[in-house]
């Protein structure tokens, strides 16, 4: 009896902590893609420019195939795409957790 509700105390620990790995993650890679978009707007021409509002996938892409065209040496691509790997593996560690 113990045992179970010890294994079950663990669990939800670890969902709680993936839950607030998501949360905290996906803050950090929305700052981030601000920035980036910040910077590459500063760089294009006011008709080429990305509006902050409306995204999708492709858009994301193309923001970011600007920023490395822009800026070769940065790195907030690569931070976001870490970020957004983090989550995930965040998000599949609270499935399992919730699931046992």
């Amino acid at each position: 009896m113990h045992d179970t509700i010890r294994a079950m105390s663990f669990h939800v620990i670890i969902g709680i902590a993936a839950i607030i790995g998501v949360s905290a993650l996906g803050l950090l890679s929305t700052v981030v893609s601000q920035r980036m978009l910040d910077q590459v707007n500063e760089r294009l021409p006011k008709d080429q420019q990305f509006s902050p509002l409306g995204w999708y996938f492709q858009k994301t892409i193309r923001l970011h195939s600007e920023y490395r065209r822009l800026f070769p040496g940065g790195n907030l691509a690569t931070r976001v795409w870490t970020m957004m790997a983090l989550m995930f593996a965040c998000l599949l560690i609270g499935a399992w957790a919730i699931a046992f």
